[in-house]
């Protein structure tokens, strides 16, 4: 009698961990799906802040490894360990800048030869050009400053009146501060042990 409670009280035991197991699994590929599913929330915040609104990705270090290989490459490439990441994030931008600016003549004095050519410079806070049109070409430089902020935060899966308990979903929120730059994708993925 003794063995049988014994037995069964195990039993019981392995049952409610594999019970619990599939339970984080599930939320797991519900969130995984959600963040998959759901379109990036584009807000223009003022007149030259734009912001997205992405949601997290849950994988395994196995997983990451085996679906984001060539991204696994450059992590070890820069000197860090898989076994160590807590979290990756990655990001596109592009920059799509029109640029009017008026040519102004200007000499260039090598040795002693004295050179006409044609300058353009364009100074504004959100795009630097200075460029010499010399024999059909043009040399210079652009310059164009991008701050990206990101915010990281959690969507409490139930609310009643000031009380938030669990976790729905983890966004990532990244904006930037030029007008001419254009986040194109952001994704976050969260490794667990």
């Amino acid at each position: 009698m003794l063995l049988a409670v014994l037995l069964l009280g195990t039993a019981v035991f392995v049952l409610y961990r594999q019970y619990k197991q599939l339970l984080q699994e599930r939320d797991k590929y519900k969130s995984n799906t959600t963040a998959l599913l759901s379109d990036i929330k584009r807000m223009q915040v003022d007149s030259t802040t734009t912001a997205i609104d992405v949601k997290q990705l849950r994988l395994t270090l196995d997983e990451y490894k085996q679906y984001r290989a060539e991204d696994a490459e450059k992590i070890k490439k820069l000197g860090v360990k898989l076994k160590d990441l807590q979290a990756v994030a990655k990001h596109r931008v592009e920059v799509n800048a029109p640029i009017q600016a008026g040519l102004k003549d200007s000499v260039i004095i090598r040795d002693t030869l004295v050179i006409s050519v044609k300058t353009l410079a364009v100074q504004t806070p959100h795009i630097q050009i200075n460029g010499v049109i010399e024999n059909d070409s043009l040399h210079g430089s652009i310059h164009l400053p991008v701050n990206l902020h990101q915010a990281v935060w959690v969507e409490p899966k139930h609310k009643f009146l000031w009380w938030r308990w669990g976790v729905k979903a983890i966004h990532q929120t990244i904006s930037n501060d030029n007008p001419y730059v254009e986040i194109k994708y952001s994704e976050m993925i969260k490794l667990e042990k």
